[in-house]
């Protein structure tokens, strides 16, 4: 989606860094030892198995997880992933209050399948996250540890 507006911005002779839509990765913000930062990922999958492969790969060695693939603005240490595929607002409602459980679901849609990225998942390297073709990005959280 975003390589689309990239594209639409270079036929009209824009550098796409200047118009905003090229990320350079940056380290987020330190926060507090009391406080975690959350990605949230949105998605739409058959069942429970495909939203898994999709996150965690097929189990061969040296297959990369699609998940990582289609994030590449970003290292992924796929150990600090959750998948939830069903009951969404339960595992919400663990991390967030109310209205902020049902700002995420909003912001979900339709889509079947909440995944959380932590903060850790990311090595401590700069990263850049978007949507991409399978995943919705919600935005960041930050939950109490």
């Amino acid at each position: 989606m975003k390589f689309k507006r990239i594209l639409k911005t270079l036929r009209k002779g824009i550098d796409p860094a200047e118009a905003g839509l090229v990320d350079h990765p940056t380290p987020p913000h330190r926060l507090p030892d009391d406080k975690l930062r959350l990605h949230l990922f949105g998605a739409d999958f058959d069942d429970a198995a495909t939203a898994q492969q999709f996150c965690y790969g097929s189990g061969k060695p040296n297959a990369p997880e699609p998940l990582t693939m289609e994030l590449e603005g970003a290292f992924i240490d796929t150990a600090h992933v959750e998948v939830i595929h069903g009951r969404i607002t339960e595992r919400l409602l663990e991390f967030l209050n109310d209205g902020e459980a049902d700002d995420v679901l909003l912001r979900l849609g339709g889509d079947n399948t909440l995944i959380i990225i932590t903060e850790e998942a990311f090595g401590g390297l700069p990263y850049s996250l978007d949507d991409t073709d399978t995943l919705t990005y919600l935005g960041e959280q930050i939950v109490n540890v």
